[in-house]
């Protein structure tokens, strides 16, 4: 009995990190493209 209020107990600590990590993704400014980036004498790389 005590394993699956364990689990349950568990899977609820995650589902509110996930929310308020979306929460707080939501308060945050929203995310601009960056510009393109000009090649280097490496070739792909940044």
């Amino acid at each position: 009995m005590l394993d699956a209020v364990f689990l349950a107990a568990t899977v609820a600590l995650f589902a509110l990190f996930a929310l308020v990590a979306k929460g707080v993704e939501k308060l945050g400014p929203d995310a601009r493209s960056s510009a393109p980036r000009t090649r280097t004498r490496g070739g792909d790389r940044p």
